[in-house]
């Protein structure tokens, strides 16, 4: 036995010999001076070395966590994500409205240009449909959504996310990534579509399996926040659908319309204080210490949409009966809370420039809301808070660049001040806008340029997730 051994050892020693005498096979290198691929920014000359460097670096810093439920990691390394055409891009265009606001237009347009290309040929990459979402959130891109998700189908995104569904299903880590960008585009589906049509088609087959992602062996903290939304956001579209617009209608309002609203508005409590209670804080949050009441903007949306449904049936020549007065002044109280909520947070503010499309959106909801609530209901409720909050979105507006929002808002403002007979503050008084920006000139257009504030909201009758 011991001699069998010894010759197996010798053996192996000889083997190892033998490999040690083999030259090593050349690994291909990359040096500065060489392109890494024909898809590089750089080697593109969409910008130069020391661009690229300063815009990554800014977006890495201050905009991978602007979206709470998009996953931070798709954003490094540096050298791979400058090889990717349409999201070297897009981080590029997104940096530029902050920092370089004078190439934010062409940056812009070499993304338009990418994704035409992706109209025909072969199916781009999951990492192009990821850039694409970005582009719709942050540029106000919101025509792509839909073509976001029929991308994201012929990939087989939902495919996987229902496979992540079914119990004897290997977690793989490409199954995981593939799921969790598709729960992602349902997040961005639930929260920005409420008030026009969902562009998942069955989405609700899909959502109960987004929680697979929390017991996977590749779940990341984004898991958690992506779970967190969609259960959130779900009561919202299940409000849509179950409240009709002719029984809102009604007055008094009837007591299984009262029921219904108060159960929804509970469901929105609940929701919130199990995120704060429960989930553990190094995934309900960022490490920003701003950043730890993040959930306070998606709760005051929801809490103004789901009481803001007993707006609808209101006739000015009727007095509202009780119950609905209570909705519309809690609707009317989160709308201020939210728009508050984003003016108090440094961070918000001072990424409202370039997050204007995004951030901007509930915003733009909660003043919408605020300017029909006011008018048909200040007899009877409490205003004054909600009018000085018009002035906030104002500043914000301003300080982001889109003055003729801010100078919309701001008239509307002076408009709810003088029917309520509210005298503003000093601290809430007009500002001169000519002046507010500190001299910036440069007026990058957003997707609320052509903002309406009187649309209805919520919407009533459409839309509802099936």
């Amino acid at each position: 036995m011991e001699a069998r051994h010894e010759a197996q050892m010798q053996q192996m020693q000889n083997t190892l010999a033998q490999l040690a005498a083999l030259q090593p096979v050349p690994q291909p290198t990359v040096t500065q001076s060489e392109p890494l691929c024909a898809g590089d920014i750089v080697a593109r000359g969409i910008v130069s070395e020391s661009e690229w460097e300063e815009l990554y670096d800014f977006f890495y810093e201050n905009c991978r966590t602007v979206v709470g439920f998009m996953d931070d990691q798709i954003y490094h390394p540096k050298g791979l994500v400058r090889q990717h055409p349409l999201m070297s891009t897009v981080i590029c265009a997104v940096a530029a409205r902050a920092i370089k606001p004078e190439k934010y237009q062409s940056y812009l347009a070499e993304a338009d240009e990418l994704v035409k290309n992706t109209f025909v040929g072969p199916s781009p990459d999951i990492q192009a449909v990821r850039a694409m979402m970005l582009l719709g959130a942050l540029a106000g891109r919101s025509r792509l959504w839909g073509y976001v998700a029929s991308l994201a189908a012929e990939l087989g995104l939902n495919t996987a996310a229902l496979k992540l569904g079914e119990d004897d299903t290997e977690h793989t880590f490409s199954l995981v990534e593939r799921a969790r960008t598709w729960f992602t585009l349902c997040c961005f589906d639930l929260t920005m579509h409420l008030n026009r049509p969902f562009v998942i088609n069955r989405m609700r087959e899909y959502l109960p399996f987004a929680k697979k992602l929390l017991a996977s062996p590749y779940c990341r903290p984004v898991d958690h926040r992506i779970c967190a939304y969609i259960v959130g956001f779900t009561t919202p579209a299940d409000a849509k659908t179950r409240l009709t617009k002719a029984q809102l209608q009604l007055n008094p309002l009837g007591a299984a319309q009262t029921d219904l609203l108060t159960s929804f508005d509970r469901s929105i409590d609940e929701w919130f204080y199990r995120i704060n209670n429960i989930i553990e804080p190094q995934y309900q949050t960022f490490s920003d210490k701003q950043d730890r009441n993040r959930f306070i903007i998606p709760y005051t949306f929801m809490k103004m949409y789901i009481n803001g449904f007993a707006l609808h049936g209101l006739e000015p020549a009727e007095r509202p009966d009780p119950n609905r007065l209570v909705f519309i002044q809690k609707a009317l109280k989160h709308a201020t809370l939210l728009i508050r909520s984003q003016f108090e947070s440094d961070k918000i503010r001072r990424q409202f420039q370039y997050t204007i499309d995004y951030h901007g959106s509930s915003t733009y909801q909660a003043i919408s809301f605020i300017l029909k609530a006011i008018p048909a209901t200040h007899q009877y409720l409490q205003c004054g808070d909600s009018i000085r909050a018009l002035h906030q979105a104002a500043q914000m507006f301003q300080e982001a660049g889109a003055t003729e929002a801010a100078r919309d808002i701001q008239r509307e403002q002076k408009k709810m001040a003088l029917l309520t007979q509210t005298v503003v503050s000093p601290s809430g008084a007009a500002v001169d806008l000519a002046t507010a920006d500190g001299g910036r000139n440069t007026d990058i257009p957003t997707s609320l340029d052509t903002a309406t504030w009187y649309e209805p909201f919520p919407m009533l009758g459409l839309f509802a997730l099936d």
